[in-house]
């Protein structure tokens, strides 16, 4: 019974997370960050703002909540699964992201980020320090020194690549034969630099 309870205590909990996300999204797209207040985001998702600072103390908790929550979600595979390649690890989260993932909530950070182009420099920070919890796996299927003077470049495009296409498969889907093909792009990427 008291497990019962504490699930459905963890649901209601998530659906005003859901909820107030949602509805500062929407508000971050029409007013601007800086038009819409925790107040106003409150009474879109009909809560207290004391509520709204429960669950994110301020609004840029907010507008980066969604890049938080990918990126948690990544540095859970690397941390899960030590022995998959890189190129493995990161196929098995983005196919895990898009089972999970709400369309709805992606469209919803991609009209953000489109009204308010500064927070996808916040949130892509966020996603930078999580990608490294990947970076021992990419160096070991890299095959380079850690003081190749290339690390920086090869990393940098290749945390691109992954972002950019977390983004589009979020947003779109992850049909079968496009996912393939990134992933063959990525292997390839990574072993041109490995073998450069």
């Amino acid at each position: 019974m008291a497990e019962a309870v504490t699930s459905l205590r963890e649901r209601s909990k998530a659906k005003r997370r859901a909820a107030i996300q949602r509805a500062a999204l929407r508000l971050f797209t029409e007013r601007g960050y800086e038009g819409a207040t925790i107040a106003d985001i409150a009474e879109a998702a009909e809560v207290a703002p004391r509520t709204v600072r429960m669950y994110f103390p301020n609004k840029i908790d907010i507008a980066t909540s969604a890049a938080d929550d990918i990126a948690t979600h990544v540095t859970a595979v690397f941390k899960a699964h030590p022995d998959l390649s890189f190129s493995e690890a990161i196929d098995q989260w983005i196919l895990a992201e898009a089972d999970t993932t709400d369309p709805e909530l992606a469209r919803l950070v991609a009209a953000m980020y489109d009204a308010n182009p500064t927070l996808q420099a916040v949130s892509s920070t966020h996603s930078a320090a999580a990608s490294q919890s990947g970076e021992p796996a990419l160096l070991a299927e890299l095959g380079l020194a850690p003081d190749d003077p290339l690390l920086p470049v090869v990393t940098a495009a290749i945390s691109s690549a992954v972002g950019e296409y977390v983004t589009t498969a979020l947003k779109n889907g992850v049909p079968h034969e496009p996912h393939q093909r990134f992933m063959c792009y990525l292997r390839r990427m990574i072993s041109a630099a490995r073998d450069s």
